[in-house]
């Protein structure tokens, strides 16, 4: 070991210490309980990230490996630049920029399909105060989205997700409310 290093100041474990855990959530949620119960917070959870001249078949593999359906692009200073998602790869765009550029699709990057930093509609971390899963449901509906950023400080502070939602409330909140934009969203909502 090198001499620069040294050991840090130690001691025993105080009795009595407690672990920290984020606070548990009920195991079936309801329109009317607080949108953070559905949340997921990066101040609990690493966000899912990419750099955007991946391809788009790393970006997929990534999601699987994650088990995640979108993943915020960002450049070599962790700055959002963007967002992909499997929809966004399994849809049309793909398709049509393989023809129209004569690019084979394993040559595809996430930056030419993924959804722009401009285009990102987001919440502000404080107007989540008081709100409700409804709040949260009603809101993506509105804008025809299956995930929502929320922003705290300059920083994304986490995601709703249509998919969890629906998971936390035991049915599908997405069903007849959400525009297929795509022969793959139309499949995925009649499967």
């Amino acid at each position: 070991m090198k001499e620069e290093y040294t050991a840090r100041v130690y001691y025993p474990l105080p009795s009595g210490t407690r672990v920290e855990h984020p606070p548990e959530m009920p195991e079936l949620v309801h329109l009317d309980d607080p949108a953070t119960y559905v949340f997921t917070d990066f101040n609990y959870n690493r966000p899912a990230v990419i750099s955007p001249d991946a391809s788009i078949d790393a970006a997929m593999n990534k999601m699987k490996l994650l088990a995640v359906r979108l993943l915020l692009v960002v450049d070599k200073n962790g700055v959002v630049i963007g967002q992909i998602s499997a929809r966004d790869i399994m849809g049309d765009a793909p398709v049509k920029l393989a023809q129209t550029s004569g690019r084979s699709h394993r040559d595809i990057t996430v930056d030419m399909i993924m959804t722009p930093q401009k285009d990102i509609m987001v919440l502000d971390w404080p107007h989540l105060k008081g709100a409700t899963v409804g709040h949260i449901v009603a809101t993506m509906h509105e804008l025809e989205c299956y995930h929502l950023a929320v922003v705290e400080d300059g920083r994304i502070r986490g995601l709703f997700s249509v998919r969890d939602i629906s998971r936390h409330l035991g049915f599908d909140v997405s069903e007849n409310t959400m525009c297929a934009h795509s022969l793959a969203e139309i499949v995925h909502i009649l499967g």
